[in-house]
């Protein structure tokens, strides 16, 4: 999101994809990138279907935010999988929003089941939390969307509770938004450049998104080699 809102696109990903080399989606500042990395995970997801044809199946967008991601940070062999001996940083999700990958892709905070950071509770469904297995018994509540929730700050952090959170996080930016809502001021996933474009060389992308240019590239689609998705600033920021 960041790389589209500073840049106008991201990098040739699907190119990227053809030569073998591995994606990896991570967040960036409020100002220009996604909140946290569900909105990351939805812009990559729109993005997919508006400029590059489905092209990335639903694996291989969760394979961006975890195995790929851990390899992105040198981490393949502690963090990205769940196999013995790995740092144990799990999240569950509903099946709600859909099955298989499709529960991380489209998922909304209400659909977090369970967060577990090392082996330990950080976040989950009250009625889950409650089990003593689970050791999560100072875990504070949270309604989340209608949903009741636990988060485990004050027995993480053992210094801030979660309210102290609520009210300082909130002097910023809301904790979270429901299923449906886009965050407040949340810049754009869809590629444009304007007739401002300072980078040397970048392209103008001056008409943006229309019916006969699917690209908002400025050439329209019966003469475009490329109709749904072209160019490319640069491959990450961060």
């Amino acid at each position: 999101r960041s790389n589209i809102d500073l840049y106008g696109n991201t990098a040739p990903v699907v190119l990227y994809d053809h030569l073998g080399v591995q994606i990896a989606l991570g967040t960036d500042w409020l100002p220009s990138g996604s909140m946290n990395m569900s909105r990351e995970l939805k812009c990559a997801d729109d993005l997919n279907k508006a400029s590059y044809g489905g092209h990335f199946s639903d694996r291989q967008l969760w394979q961006m935010v975890t195995e790929n991601a851990a390899f992105a940070i040198g981490a393949q062999n502690a963090l990205g999988a769940l196999k013995p001996g790995y740092a144990g940083d799990i999240s569950v999700f509903s099946t709600g929003p859909g099955k298989d990958y499709r529960a991380v892709i489209s998922s909304s905070p209400e659909d977090v089941v369970l967060v577990l950071r090392g082996g330990s509770v950080l976040y989950g469904d009250g009625d889950l939390l409650v089990q003593p297995g689970l050791l999560a018994d100072k875990c504070e509540d949270i309604d989340v969307c209608g949903v009741k929730k636990k988060a485990c700050v004050k027995q993480d952090v053992g210094t801030s509770t979660l309210a102290d959170v609520v009210a300082e996080a909130g002097k910023i930016y809301p904790l979270f938004f429901c299923r449906g809502a886009v965050p407040t001021n949340e810049p754009s996933c869809a590629p444009y450049r304007g007739p401002t474009a300072s980078a040397a060389g970048a392209s103008q992308y001056v008409s943006g998104i229309t019916a006969k240019d699917k690209d908002g590239d400025g050439v329209e689609d019966g003469n475009d080699n490329c109709p749904t998705a072209n160019g490319g600033a640069r491959a990450g920021n961060g």
